[in-house]
């Protein structure tokens, strides 16, 4: 049975556990490439140099939206101001055991 993995996503490295979801902020087509770098199956640890030839099967349960941040441009006595909003896409994963 698998403990847990840490898998590199996106330039980004995340400990993953069977069942347990994990928020991820990605960009297009990052989820493809998952990188295993350590392994725990039954106490027994296996880990990649640098990587695991393994591949870890991530399930997707939602994508949303995350929280609204303002970015805000201003310039001093020049009666220039610019407010604009960003809200990044969070993708819900779950390990597949």
């Amino acid at each position: 049975m698998l403990n847990y993995a840490v898998c590199e996503i996106g330039g980004k490295q995340y400990k993953l556990v069977p069942g347990k979801p994990v928020e991820l902020t990605l960009k297009n087509g990052e989820l493809n490439s998952v990188k295993t770098l350590f392994l725990v199956e039954d106490g027994k640890v296996k880990l990649g140099k640098p990587y695991l030839k393994e591949n870890t099967k991530l399930k997707i349960l939602e994508q949303v939206k995350g929280e609204k941040i303002r970015i805000s441009k201003f310039h001093a006595k020049a009666n220039y101001r610019r407010v604009r909003g960003f809200r990044s896409k969070i993708t819900k994963v779950v390990l597949e055991a």
